[in-house]
Parts: structure tokens; sequence; C-alpha cells
């Protein structure tokens, strides 16, 4: 079988050659091919520099890694300048990030700061090019523990005074729902912070308590500041308030609860071992007070032979004492007092709901009872009664508290506590 392949009589080399949609595309596909066989079998080699390399250390398996030390700071601010030669048609297309520079950290067995030597590494599959210098030779690094602590922080108001009669008081930290921050980094840094400090410079004259904001500072006990760029603060702004307070001069006066009801408080006579103290607060506060009255001394713990208590002061919120008084004592004259004790058999009940009935089987005995010598002379125990609120008592046996009194007299009262069952129907 023939095949019968007619190639067109009018189609001619000459006419190929002078076909400009011919020759053009062929031109150029043969002085390429003419250029890539001069640059392969002439071998050229070139030389190429890249700037601004950065380093790479890898802590994977390493001692460092394994003992949780880290590198300290910003390596990456270190560049290198690297060149590289092989043949120009592969360095010439090589890019920067073909470009791979690293260093070993498997010799760090410690804390320190170390020059590692730097190398360099193919980035790519290509790999006829050699790396011919890196410069610098070598990288800075530091390794060290990371550790995490709490300090306190203490403020300072640098500048901060107060108009004439009102007092500046220390600065304190505001702002935060604590005066302590928690810092992380290297453990030699950590180890040298002594102090940290909330600094604010107010530089004013202050009429009122005033806030600002404060930077957090470090020192070391020498009172030097601490580099703190490669620590990770959890506060790195806080507030500042400087609190303006007024002093006084006041009278100390004591406070009694439970009194009979025809015994007044100024009828008893004591001494207070501090009678007058110096306190300081807000202005709008100070200027209200008059007097320091200290806690209720309870009558029923009064007696001949009781008549001494350690007491504190009641004061308003933004007020406190400026001397170191802890707490006062009150001793009350009981030169004028006598007490005898009584068995007592009456009870008047208070507050029984009604249709229900209250009984009590049992007196009540060893009563101290005291008051005015003249009349602690005339008592007797059928003038005095126990009283009790059986308010919120339901039916039942009860054990109450009971209250002595006297229709006859009143300005007597019962020494310590007492009480009775009580069965109610």
């Amino acid at each position: 079988m023939k095949l019968n392949i007619k190639i067109p009589t009018n189609l001619s080399l000459r006419k190929l050659l002078y076909n400009k949609r011919f020759t053009i595309p062929f031109s150029l596909i043969t002085a390429f091919i003419l250029w890539l066989v001069i640059m392969i079998s002439q071998n050229p080699e070139t030389e190429r520099t890249f700037t601004d390399v950065p380093v790479n250390i890898n802590l994977e398996n390493t001692y460092a890694a394994t003992n949780k030390m880290e590198i300290i700071g910003d390596i990456s601010a270190q560049k290198f300048t690297v060149t590289v030669k092989g043949p120009s048609y592969v360095v010439s297309a090589l890019k920067s990030g073909d470009i791979y520079v690293y260093a070993s950290a498997a010799a760090i067995d410690a804390p320190g700061e170390y020059q590692l030597d730097v190398a360099g590494a193919r980035n790519t599959a290509v790999s006829d090019y050699e790396f011919i210098s890196i410069s610098p030779a070598t990288v800075t690094v530091n390794f060290d523990y990371v550790d995490t602590k709490e300090f306190t922080v203490k403020a300072r108001a640098e500048g901060a005074s107060a108009v004439e009669g009102l007092i500046a008081e220390t600065a304190v930290v505001s702002g935060t729902e604590s005066d302590t921050i928690t810092i992380k980094g290297p453990r030699t840094v950590i180890n040298k912070i002594d102090s940290v400090v909330a600094y604010a410079a107010v530089n004013k004259t202050l009429s009122e308590s005033a806030t600002y904001d404060a930077q957090i500072k470090l020192y070391d006990e020498n009172g030097e500041e601490i580099d703190a760029s490669n620590l990770t603060l959890s506060e790195t702004q806080v507030k500042v308030t400087v609190p303006i307070s007024k002093r006084k001069t006041v009278p100390v006066v004591a406070d009694f609860t439970n009194l009979p009801s025809g015994f007044a408080k100024e009828s008893i006579s004591y001494t207070i071992d501090h009678d007058s103290v110096n306190i300081i607060g807000t202005p709008d506060a100070i200027d209200k007070i008059t007097k320091v009255t200290l806690s209720a001394i309870d009558i029923t713990s009064v007696s001949v032979s009781s008549k001494s208590f350690d007491v504190s002061a009641k004061l308003p919120d933004g007020v406190r004492i400026l001397d170191a008084i802890e707490h006062f004592t009150v001793t009350i004259d009981t030169s004028g007092y006598a007490e005898r004790t009584f068995t007592v058999s009456n009870v008047k009940y208070n507050g029984l709901a009604s249709g229900l009935n209250a009984t009590s089987d049992s007196v009540i005995k060893n009563v101290k009872i005291c008051g005015p010598k003249a009349v602690i002379a005339k008592l007797k125990a059928e003038m005095l009664y126990a009283e009790i609120d059986l308010s919120d008592k339901a039916a039942g046996e009860h054990t109450v508290l009971v209250t002595v009194k006297s229709d006859q007299y009143n300005n007597i009262w019962q020494v310590g506590s007492y009480s009775t069952t009580v069965k109610i129907k």
C-alpha cells in the first residue's frame, strides 16, 4: 500500500528564509540555543554578594532546649553579607531567600554570651554554587534560663507637695486590682531586681488628691535602673495616686452599751491612757470630726473587780490615727459601786405569740448585780426579775438568755450573762 503525500509546489526554502513570520522566531530560538551551548560548554563562573541576610539558630534537641534555656534578645538585628560563586547562569538566578545562614547551638551547656560561628546552606534545589565568604563570621547570642517572679510595686511621685495646712502623703499604686506585678525574663536579670517602682513626674503643689499615669521602672540593690528590654511585664503602665490629707488633734471618749435606763453614760467616771490623738485623713472628713469615740464597752462586763478594758477606735472611712496606737485602755472608777449575788425566781415573758403559754421550772442562781453602793445595800431578791424575749420562739422547749432587771431601781445591772430553760405550749 502506498501513501501519496503531495508537497505544495509553492513552498520553497528561499521563500521561508524571506518570510518574517518564520525567520524572527527562528532567529531568537537559534540565538538562545547557541548562548546556552556556549555558557554550558565554556562554564564561566561568577561571584555574587547578598546583603542583610538573617541568621537562624535551631535549639531543637540541644542541651539548652532540654534544660529550658532560651535565646535572650532579638538576634534578627544581626545581618550578614554572603558571597557565593558558581556558574553565571546559576548564580544570576539565585534569590535572597535561597541563601540560608545558620549557627549551631549544640555546644551550649551553660547560660552566658557566646560567639557562634555561622555557616551557609543552600535553601534551594540548585546546588551548583559554593559559599565564598560570610561576614561577620560569628553571631553574638545570649543564652539564659527564663524565670517568672512576682514583685510588689512601690509608688513614687516625683515633686509632689501640698498647699499650706495640708499634707502630701506617700503615693500609692492605683488603677489595678493589686499592687503586684509579674515579670518574666532571663534569670540573671530577674535576680538583680531589688525594687519595682511606679514612677510619675508630678512636680506640682496639690490642694487635693490626684492620680497620674506612671511608668514601671526596675532597680537593683544599688539603686541603679535595670534595662527591661529583655523582660516581659504583666503591667507596663499603671497609675499613681498622691493622697492629700489633713492632720488634727482631737480628744478621745469612751462609749458604753446595754446601760440600764436610769444610768447615764455621763455619770460613768473613767480614764483613758491616751486621752487625745492625732488623726489624719481627707480634708472633708477631718473637718467633720471633733472627737474620736472608742468601741462600746458592754456594761454587763463592768463590775467592782472588772474595770479595765482594751478597746479600739471607731473611725470613718478615709481617716486613721497618725500615732502608733493599736488600742486604748479604758479604766472605770468603780469606787462608788458595790455588787452582790442573788437568786432570781421571778420571770417576765415578752413577745410570746398569741395562744401560747410559757413556763420555766428553774430559778436563776448566782446572779451578780452591780450598782451604786447605797442601792445595792437596799436591794433584795424579790425586787429582781428575769426578762425573757420569746418573740421568735415557737412551741417547744428552749434555752434562752435572760436580762435581770428591777422595777424599783433602774440604775443597776447584771454582771455577765445568764440563761434558763423555757417550755412553750
